[in-house]
């Protein structure tokens, strides 16, 4: 018989999650990143199984970006030929990710979750720390780099639809293994490399996201690695909160969203790094 509800979660750890993922969300909408890499380490500090935490963790992604698309949809910060370029290789890599996520031992699973938020962190601290520098130049330097960062502007030859393309399905498969779409590794490539506005880079990796997530859990759903129970309270609390967050998108500034984005990528990974050696060699 299949088990619907493998984690098991008791009725305060639902309760907590489901305002957790909300607070979560409501940030998450409003960035565009889906912030998974947040979630999950949570979920792993709770006692959940590695893998089947990854599978719902995904469903959870899923629920909240598509509850923040219309509003990027609607105001224009989705830039489609970036979304086909990155998006296509990601939903393929986390497909094969997610499918195969049953193979790894959970700490070596969870020894890579924990890598890539580290990683994750120290990449957002830098973009924190340059955007900063930059953020001090006078208004009409500020004016003239937003206008070349403007959609329009983004430059995607045949080199770099294959350069990019390869990135996104390395992201993917890493991505659905590990059950994190990694949006946040993505948001370095939109704005540092493309050049593009936050506002549309909020939007535009905000689809990337649901659809490398929409595969990603295909791949664990194929092998029942989610929890229905808990996918259930944390994706209608995540859609509530996201569809909040998104919103609100261009309240904050791109500089003050990525220190908190770094922030709570940092505070994530000893939280899975204690977990992973707990569950050694397991």
């Amino acid at each position: 018989m299949i088990d619907l509800f493998p984690l098991d979660a008791s009725l305060w750890q639902l309760i907590f999650l489901g305002v957790f993922t909300f607070l979560l969300s409501i940030f998450a909408g409003m960035v565009g990143v889906a912030l998974g890499a947040v979630r999950l380490p949570v979920m792993l500090v709770l006692g959940f199984n590695p893998v089947v935490a990854a599978g719902t963790n995904l469903g959870v992604t899923i629920l909240g970006g598509s509850a923040a698309a219309w509003p990027h949809w609607r105001d224009g910060r989705v830039v489609v030929r970036v979304v086909l370029v990155l998006g296509i290789p990601a939903i393929i890599g986390s497909l094969l990710g997610g499918f195969y996520a049953d193979d790894v031992q959970a700490w070596m699973l969870l020894g890579l979750i924990a890598s890539l938020t580290a990683i994750s962190s120290a990449m957002t601290f830098a973009q924190w720390w340059s955007a900063r520098s930059k953020s001090r130049q006078p208004d009409t330097a500020q004016q003239a780099q937003i206008g070349g960062a403007s959609k329009q502007g983004i430059d995607l030859n045949s080199r770099g639809r294959l350069q990019y393309g390869s990135i996104g399905l390395i992201i993917g498969i890493v991505g659905g293994a590990s059950g994190m779409v990694l949006a946040v590794l993505r948001f370095p490539i939109l704005i540092n490399v493309l050049r593009m506005d936050p506002r549309n880079a909020a939007g535009t990796n905000n689809i990337i996201g649901i659809l490398a997530g929409i595969f990603g859990f295909m791949g664990h759903a194929f092998n029942m690695n989610f929890d229905i129970g808990v996918l259930a309270v944390m994706g209608v609390t995540g859609m509530a909160g996201s569809f909040i967050g998104a919103k609100q998108t261009g309240r904050i500034s791109a500089v003050t969203m990525r220190l908190i984005i770094a922030i709570l990528l940092g505070v994530s990974t000893p939280l899975t790094m204690f977990r992973m050696f707990s569950e050694y060699p397991n």
